[in-house]
This record gives structure tokens, sequence and C-alpha cells, in this order.
């Protein structure tokens, strides 16, 4: 009877253990799908800004010949770009992306007004980072 009860304790352990392995992985899911959403927002707020200002989109344009994502810093002439790299870069912001403020973001304006977008950020136990593409044309 004392071996049966082992055996029990055993397997309900190992039931415990893999629920616990299955948390894990859905909160780094959740975690994960919280930055893509909050990069999407990011994103369509800087097109509703191109959007108001559509005669003047080339002046939104970000490190558009250098490589997204890799480390470096974002400097723009433009304020509306300027005060949306502070809002993403910001920690005390909660829509703001973890690992942001190190990583080179990307607005790359092509003929016809066709904006390519690019969000980068890196999570604190993430090794290399993510990124996100917006690709819209805007009207003038």
């Amino acid at each position: 009877m004392l071996i049966e009860a082992l055996v029990a304790i055993a397997i309900f352990s190992f039931a415990v253990l893999g629920i616990v392995g299955l948390q894990a992985a859905s909160i780094r899911v959740v975690r994960d799908a919280d930055y893509r959403a909050k990069a999407s927002l990011l994103a369509n707020q800087i097109v509703g800004h191109m959007w108001a200002d559509r005669f003047n989109v080339p002046t939104f344009a970000l490190n558009s010949s250098g490589t997204a994502c890799t480390q470096g810093a974002n400097e723009s002439t433009n304020a509306v770009v300027t005060s949306w790299l502070t809002g993403m870069t910001d920690l005390s912001n909660p829509g703001a992306l973890p690992g942001a403020a190190g990583l080179k973001q990307q607005i790359a304006i092509g003929t016809n007004n066709t904006v390519t977008l690019t969000i980068c950020w890196q999570g604190p136990q993430d090794t290399a980072p993510h990124n996100f593409t917006m690709t819209t044309q805007i009207q003038g």
C-alpha cells in the first residue's frame, strides 16, 4: 500500500511540473503578443500623423539608409517623429517597448509616398531583437 501511495504521489508531481512548464510558456507567449500589439499601435500612430500631414511625408523619414534593428541612436529633425520615439522608448509610458531605446527604428519613404516602418524591440529575456514591419501608401 505504501508503494502505491508513492507511485500516486510521483505521478501527481509529474503532472504538476508539466502544468508549471505550460504556465511559463504561456506567460512568454502572452508577453510576446503584448509587445507585438504595442508595436502595431505605435506604427498606426505614426502613420496617422503622416496622414494628417500627408503633404510633408518625406520629412518623417528615419534611418532610411541604415539597417533597422541594429544598435544605435535614432535622430530626426521632425518634431512628431521625435515625440513618437520618446513615447516608444520611455518605459514609464505603458505603451513603450522594452529595449527599443538602444535599437534603430526605421521609417523609409519610397516613391509615391510608399512608407515602410520597422519597429524594433528586445525583451529582457530575449537574445535577439524582434521587429514589426508595416508598409502603406499615403496619398497626397
